[in-house]
C-alpha cells in the first residue's frame, strides 16, 4: 500500500549517528565506573572466552530514513560498523531493485564506514511508497532499520473544503449568439448550437442575443434560442441601439459626438424592449432577462448614469410586468460610476432583478493597483446585494490579434488560453459572480473556431476556450459555490454542492509545470471521477482513486491544465 506523504504521516526520525555516540558515551561512563570501585565487565571473563562488548560492536546505517524522487535512479548511503560482520535484507516490495553490497565487516576492525549504492526504481503510483531494509549484526544478532521513501510522480497537494460554508447560487456559462447585422460570414449554424448547447455538447446554460433596433431582424434569432431553451438555457437580450428614431447626437463632456436616446423618448424606448420580449414569446422563446442597454458607459448608445437609473425606476416595472428579469446597467467595465447609482436607489435597485457588468478595463493582474481596485469592487458586489445576483456578461480575450507576426498571436496559445479565460472564470466564481458570459461563441477567439486564417481549430470545431467554458459549465451550473482552500502557489480551485448535499464538484487550475496530486479528505466520499483538458487532450479522464486506509481522495492534475471533479457522498 503506498504511503502518503510527510505532511500526513508525521516527521521523519533523526540520523543514528546520535545513536553511535550514545553507545560510546554510555561505554565511557562503565569504564569510569569501575575505576571507581562499581565494577565493568571487562572483554574478557575469568576463564579467558571471548565476551561480547555491546557497546563497542555495532552495525548500523548512518539515516533511519532516506528520501529519494519519483524517478528511476541510485542512493548513496552509509553502513558504521565496529567488530563484526554484517548483512543486508530488505523486506518485500519492488523499490529497491540492488544493493550494491549486501555483507561486509570484519571482526578485527574498529569503527569503520562502508558506503554502499541502492538502486531504486521508477514509481509509477499516485502517492509516495516505502520500503525498510535491514542490517543485521552478525555477531551480536542485532537487528537495524533504514526507510526508503520515494516521493510520486505527482507532488501531493492538501485542500480543505467545507461544505458548511455556502456562497452564491451558479447560473451558468455560455456567449453571445453571434449578430446577424455583424458577423457575416461566421454566423452560428444549427450543428455548432448542438455542439455547444445540446445534451451531449459542452453544456452552455446561458445564451446573449441582440436586440436588433430593426424589427425586420428579431426572427434571425429566434431558432437558435427555442433550440437553447430546449436544452435547458437561460436566454437573455441586450439591446445596443436604441434606434434612430428615438435617437438624437450628443457631445460627451470629452468632446466626443455619441448617439443619445432622447428623453422624451424613454417610453417608446420601454415599449420597443417589451415588444421584443412579446415577439419573441409568440415565437416560442421565454426570455429569461433584458438589460435596458449594452454598456451604457460607451458610444452604442451613450447614457449618463442617472439617467440610468431613471429609466430603471421609471420604466422598470413595466418591463418586469411581461414575466422578464431586468438587467442594469451593464457598463464596459462594471465602473462604480454605473453601478453605485443603482445599488445606492431603493426604487431603481428594487426594479433590478440582476445586476450586470463587463469585465474589459481589467480584473485579472492584481498586481496592478488600478486593477486591484475595480476587482476589489466587484467582489464587493454581491455583498451588497441582499441576495440578488451579479452576472459577468461579456469579455473576450484576443491579444496579439492586430500582429502581423503569427508568433505573437497569443489566442493560440494554450498557456495564454488557461491563464486568461481559465484564471478569470475561476477568480470571477471566487469573486461572487452568478454567471459568465463570453463574447462572440463563434470567433477565433471565441469557443468554436470560424472560416477565418487566424481560427485555432476549422469552422465549427471546438477551441481550447471552449473546452475551458465547459469545464465550468459541466461543473458548476445549478450548484452553490462551497468554501474550499489550498495553500499550493500557482493553483487556482473553486469547489460547488448541489442542493442534496449529496455531491460536490471541483474545477482545479494548474498553472504551473508541476504535476499535482489533489489529496480530498474522504472519509464519506463513496466516488470519485474527473476529467482533463490539457494543450494536448480535450475533456478527457483524468486519474482519481479513493485510498480508504488512508481515508483520502486522490485527484491527479497534469502541468498546465484544468481539471474538473465530482465527488459522490
Amino acid at each position: 500500500m503506498p504511503v502518503l506523504p510527510t505532511g500526513w504521516l508525521g516527521n521523519n526520525r533523526n540520523s543514528l549517528n546520535y545513536q553511535v555516540m550514545n553507545r560510546t558515551k554510555i561505554y565511557i561512563c562503565l569504564c569510569l565506573l569501575s575505576l571507581l570501585g562499581w565494577g565493568c565487565s571487562s572483554d574478557n571473563n575469568d576463564n579467558g572466552n571471548d565476551v561480547v562488548n555491546r557497546n563497542r560492536v555495532y552495525a548500523l546505517f548512518s539515516l533511519k530514513n532516506l528520501s529519494v524522487p519519483g524517478d528511476a535512479g541510485e542512493a548513496s548511503i552509509m553502513v558504521q560498523w565496529s567488530e563484526t560482520d554484517w548483512e543486508i535484507a530488505f523486506e518485500a516490495g519492488d523499490l529497491v531493485t540492488e544493493v550494491s553490497q549486501k555483507q561486509g565487516g570484519d571482526r578485527n576492525e574498529s569503527n569503520q564506514i562502508t558506503r554502499i549504492r541502492i538502486a531504486y526504481s521508477r514509481n509509477d503510483d499516485v502517492m509516495a511508497r516505502s520500503q525498510t531494509i535491514h542490517i543485521t549484526n552478525k555477531l551480536t544478532g542485532e537487528v537495524s532499520d533504514m526507510t526508503i521513501e520515494q516521493s510520486a510522480d505527482y507532488r501531493p497537494v492538501e485542500i480543505s473544503i467545507d461544505r458548511q460554508t455556502k456562497y452564491q447560487h451558479v447560473d451558468g456559462f455560455g456567449g453571445m449568439y453571434n449578430p446577424v447585422i455583424w458577423s457575416g460570414s461566421y454566423l452560428i449554424t444549427p450543428n455548432e448550437m448542438t455542439t455547444m448547447y445540446g445534451a451531449d455538447g459542452l453544456g452552455y446554460s446561458i445564451l446573449r442575443l441582440m436586440i436588433y433596433p430593426e424589427e425586420r431582424h428579431w426572427s434571425a434569432d429566434v431558432e437558435a434560442a427555442k433550440y437553447a431553451q430546449q436544452q435547458g438555457a437561460l436566454i437573455f437580450a441586450s439591446p445596443w441601439d436604441c434606434t434612430d428614431a428615438l435617437a438624437e447626437t450628443i457631445t460627451r463632456a470629452d468632446g466626443k459626438e455619441v448617439k443619445h436616446l432622447k428623453h422624451e423618448s424613454y417610453e417608446e424606448y420601454a415599449q420597443h424592449i417589451i415588444k421584443y420580449i412579446n415577439y419573441m414569446k409568440q415565437n416560442g422563446v421565454n426570455l429569461y432577462a433584458v438589460s435596458i442597454q449594452n454598456e451604457p458607459d460607451m458610444e452604442f448608445t451613450y447614457w449618463l448614469p442617472d439617467e440610468v437609473v431613471e429609466f430603471v425606476k421609471s420604466y422598470g416595472s413595466a418591463i418586469r410586468a411581461t414575466g422578464v428579469k431586468l438587467m442594469a446597467p451593464e457598463a464596459c467595465g462594471t465602473s462604480p460610476e454605473y453601478t453605485d447609482p443603482i445599488l445606492n436607489d431603493a426604487a431603481a435597485i428594487a426594479n433590478t432583478d440582476i445586476l450586470v457588468g463587463h469585465f474589459y478595463q481589467g480584473f485579472l493582474d492584481t498586481d496592478n493597483s488600478y486593477v486591484k481596485n475595480r476587482y476589489d469592487y466587484i467582489c464587493g458586489l454581491p455583498a451588497k446585494l441582499n441576495g440578488k445576483p451579479f452576472w459577468m456578461t461579456e469579455h473576450l480575450f484576443n491579444d496579439g490579434e492586430n500582429e502581423t507576426d503569427e508568433t505573437k498571436w497569443e489566442f493560440l496559445k494554450w498557456e495564454y488560453n488557461l491563464s486568461h479565460l481559465g484564471k478569470e472564470l475561476s477568480m470571477s466564481m471566487d469573486g461572487g459572480c452568478s454567471a459568465y458570459i463570453y463574447w462572440y461563441l463563434k470567433r477565433f477567439y471565441g469557443m468554436i473556431g470560424d472560416n477565418t486564417e487566424k481560427s485555432p481549430v476549422p469552422e465549427g470545431a471546438i477551441a481550447k476556450n471552449g473546452y475551458i467554458l465547459s469545464h465550468f459549465a459541466r461543473y458548476a451550473t445549478n450548484m452553490t459555490r462551497i468554501a474550499v482552500t489550498t495553500d499550493k502557489p500557482g493553483m487556482l480551485i473553486t469547489a460547488y454542492t448541489n442542493e442534496a448535499g449529496n455531491e460536490i464538484t471541483l474545477v482545479m487550475l494548474n498553472l504551473s509545470n508541476e504535476k499535482l496530486n489533489v489529496l480530498v479528505p474522504a472519509t464519506d466520499v463513496k466516488e470519485v471521477t474527473a476529467v482533463q483538458t490539457t494543450e494536448t487532450v480535450n475533456m478527457e479522464t483524468s486519474e482519481t482513486g479513493i485510498l480508504s486506509e488512508e481515508e483520502v481522495a486522490y485527484i491527479l492534475l497534469p502541468g498546465n491544465s484544468i481539471v474538473s471533479a465530482r465527488l459522490k457522498y
